[in-house]
């Protein structure tokens, strides 16, 4: 059965130590083992038999990594997340309305993982404009006009159409659910926060910081994820590479598999 290696634990070693990992494992140049220690999220290696898992353990070991070696879950995949637009906190439960107006009751010990990142999203749009003869143009034909008294007038108007480009900072929100059976997710673009009640702000992003602490004060078993970690600790979230939601998929798999087991 092939086997694969994982950190142990929700926190995730630093990026440097992961780098030397990943550099000594796929015996790599230090450029290209950064890169691939940014996005790997501590899964170490995948496809490995026996010889090579404990080879890699003992690795990480050497470097003060504590791993787990699992068999390989291949190709696995999270639950489809199902999104939400709002939550309410009563009676010691979280009240999380989707689509639909459908409820999805939460007690604490449902949630197994929280999992937030700030994702930079492209958005293209069609803007359409109009464009004039040019002043160049405009001076010829007036000049045509009083030369030969022609009321020739002074060109038609264009329509164009062009792509425009525009980039959007949005922040995310998972919450695993059952051992990561079912996957709520929130987007603070688009999430009502009257939940939060006094405490709610005229800023998305504060709000949506307010709402993580709040859950994380609900579910204090669950592991977090490391941009939950890094809110917790007042750390910048600008240096977590979180290129895409597959990073976030990525994290929040190691973690699933870390939460399972007893370290």
């Amino acid at each position: 059965m092939p086997l694969c290696v994982i950190t142990a634990g929700e926190k995730l070693p630093e990026l440097p130590l992961l780098a030397r990992v990943m550099a000594a494992s796929l015996k790599t140049d230090p450029t290209s083992a950064a890169i691939k220690a940014r996005h790997c999220w501590g899964l170490l290696g995948a496809g490995l038999d026996e010889a090579g898992a404990s080879e890699l353990g003992a690795l990480c070991a050497g470097l003060g990594i504590k791993t787990l070696t699992l068999p390989d879950p291949g190709p696995a995949k999270l639950p489809i997340p199902q999104p939400v637009k709002k939550v309410a906190f009563e009676n010691g439960r979280a009240l999380f309305t989707g689509t639909g107006a459908q409820l999805t009751a939460v007690i604490p010990e449902d949630v197994s993982l929280l999992a937030a990142a700030p994702i930079k999203e492209d958005f293209f749009k069609t803007v359409k404009s109009s464009e004039g003869p040019s002043a160049q143009e405009q001076a010829v034909r007036i000049g045509i006009m009083v030369a030969t008294g022609l009321p020739i007038g002074m060109g038609k108007t264009k329509e164009t159409k062009k792509e425009v480009k525009t980039s959007e900072l949005s922040f995310y929100l998972d919450i695993l659910l059952k051992g990561g059976q079912e996957r709520l997710r929130l987007n603070s673009a688009a999430f009502d926060f009257s939940g939060l009640k006094e405490k709610k702000t005229y800023s998305s992003q504060v709000n949506f910081r307010l709402l993580c602490a709040e859950l994380s004060a609900f579910t204090p078993a669950a592991f977090r994820n490391a941009c939950l970690l890094a809110m917790q600790e007042g750390r910048p979230l600008t240096l977590l590479p979180y290129d895409s939601l597959a990073d976030l998929e990525t994290e929040e798999l190691r973690l699933t598999l870390a939460r399972q087991q007893p370290l």
